[in-house]
């Protein structure tokens, strides 16, 4: 009988068979579109070189990524120099075209490339951020609070291209001949987010705990303090984008993102060793704002009856296709279509306030129906238990046979 292919497995084995398949479809389309976008041609850098200069009747490639201005090139009348310079923003790597004097100072920068959330960077351009950046010396730190004011709400964002520019500026500097004194390392940002982020797992680890009596409680607690915290005051909620510039290989400067690395870090470790999920159901700010408005409106858990499939179907489809789609145009926030920002920052187009208050309006009287039907990290969190299922289950079987 075992060896009978005509044998009709049960419905839960061929659910689960069928999920499998799908699963390694979907891993299998997203790895052809990893490959698609990481060899596009690199972006023509010239347009920007050309921008971050004024006055400039000729410009002439001296060495890859490194060019020089001249007002008069007969007359040797020297501008300066525009060096490429690249940092890690919030949604991948930021290029600036920056150019410097002859005496090392910045007289011009201009985005060449980047990967941001289109709000965040118009946020900079109308905060005028770039002139501050004007003026400055190639042996200035730039850094974020000290030399140069960042843009609420746009921190990531304003950092990258504060590094990039000080590394292009000591670059064009570099060639010029002006001395260049080797920078210190990057100061580990260490402050309020990341001792709450720490915190948090650690009651959501007591919490869980059986012998622990006040489960609920220290949930709630949890849940606000994510809320007020991690939300409302530094508005850092997981989103798609952290997921795709890890999935691209994007590894941001763990000193300046110490709190990225403890989150994503944590939920793994967690998931990995306990199949759960500390962060959705304890402390994501987006979760408690809906919990909260469940508690005033009397939020049940409502099943949708025969259109459950259809949305849970759905939901996976809308997280894989906003993947595949950043992955092949190689930029990881290109497709994120969460509406935190749109809560906590009160930033986003008319579609997503709109969206936004459609889900606020259902959390009176459906339990956390942004979670349920739409948010992009459900089906990337029943993938990854998908995945840690199949190797249990087939890792008895690889000892048996090694025996």
């Amino acid at each position: 009988m075992a060896g009978n292919s005509n044998v009709e497995l049960p419905l839960y084995q061929k659910k689960q068979r069928n999920e499998r398949i799908w699963g390694l479809a979907a891993v299998l389309s997203l790895v052809v579109a990893y490959v698609i976008g990481a060899v596009r041609t690199k972006a023509d850098l010239l347009p920007a070189v050309q921008k971050a200069v004024r006055g400039a009747d000729h410009i002439e490639e001296v060495r890859d990524d490194l060019f020089q201005a001249w007002g008069d090139a007969e007359e040797n009348d020297l501008i300066g120099y525009i060096a490429i310079g690249e940092a890690s923003g919030y949604g991948g790597p930021l290029e600036m075209a920056v150019a410097v004097s002859p005496e090392g100072e910045v007289i011009g920068a201009v985005v060449a490339s980047h990967k941001e959330t289109p709000s965040w960077m118009t946020r900079i351009v109308e905060n005028d951020f770039f002139s501050s950046l004007i003026g400055k010396s190639y042996s200035e730190r730039f850094s974020i609070g000290e030399d140069v004011d960042g843009i609420t709400g746009a921190t990531y964002t304003s950092r990258a291209i504060a590094e990039a520019v000080l590394e292009a500026s000591t670059v064009a500097a570099d060639y010029a001949g002006l001395p260049v004194e080797k920078q210190d390392p990057p100061k580990v940002v260490f402050g309020i987010p990341e001792i709450a982020l720490i915190a948090l797992f650690g009651i959501g680890y007591l919490g869980k705990s059986p012998k622990f009596k006040y489960k609920k409680q220290a949930r709630w607690a949890s849940l606000i303090s994510g809320l007020v915290v991690l939300g409302f005051l530094y508005n850092r909620p997981l989103t798609l984008v952290y997921i795709n510039k890890f999935l691209m290989g994007y590894w941001p400067q763990w000193q300046t993102n110490l709190y990225w690395y403890i989150l994503i870090g944590g939920i793994f470790f967690v998931f990995t060793v306990d199949n759960k999920n500390p962060y959705c159901e304890w402390f994501c700010p987006f979760g408690a704002a809906q919990e909260c408005l469940g508690v005033v409106g009397g939020a049940k858990v409502r099943s949708p009856g025969k259109y459950r499939p259809f949305l849970k179907w759905a939901q996976r489809g809308l997280a894989w296709g906003a993947i595949l789609i950043a992955l092949l145009l190689n930029n990881p926030g290109v497709t994120s279509f969460e509406i935190f920002g749109t809560l906590f920052e009160l930033i986003g187009s008319n579609v997503q306030f709109m969206l936004l208050g459609l889900v606020l309006l259902t959390s009176l009287f459906i339990l956390r129906p942004w979670c349920t039907y739409l948010c992009p990290l459900h089906p990337v969190e029943e993938f990854i238990r998908l995945i840690r299922k199949w190797i249990l289950e087939l890792w008895p079987k690889r000892k048996e046979n090694t025996k």
